[in-house]
């Protein structure tokens, strides 16, 4: 199987991953710093590394889109209580739209080509 941007949700993989670099930004900006945020900084990292995994998924499987989807809507959500206010809201609605892209998504028809 081609890694070629047709038969793939492009713009939800975009999202996710933006949501992903976007709540690990901050924490992982200076390292040492880490211990002293805390459970809100180790959360962030977390969260960004499954919102990167969801948007490899997405690119990798694009048949599984509607379950990565779902995953990234719910790590969105708990990105808000648990990573400082999910990236102040940039990397949660992010997360949310990226979410919701790869939800919609439906692949096209097959093309003999």
């Amino acid at each position: 199987m081609p890694l070629t941007p047709a038969g793939r949700p492009v713009a939800g993989c975009v999202f996710v991953g933006a949501a992903g670099l976007e709540l690990g930004w901050f924490p992982l900006a200076d390292p040492g710093l880490l211990p002293v945020q805390g459970l809100s900084g180790a959360a962030a990292v977390l969260l960004a590394a499954a919102l990167a995994g969801c948007c490899v998924r997405l690119w990798m499987r694009p048949d599984r889109s509607r379950s990565s989807g779902v995953a990234a809507l719910v790590l969105g959500l708990l990105s808000y209580p648990l990573a400082n206010l999910g990236g102040f809201l940039l990397g949660m609605l992010l997360a949310l739209i990226g979410g919701c892209l790869a939800l919609a998504w439906q692949p096209g028809p097959c093309r003999d080509e």
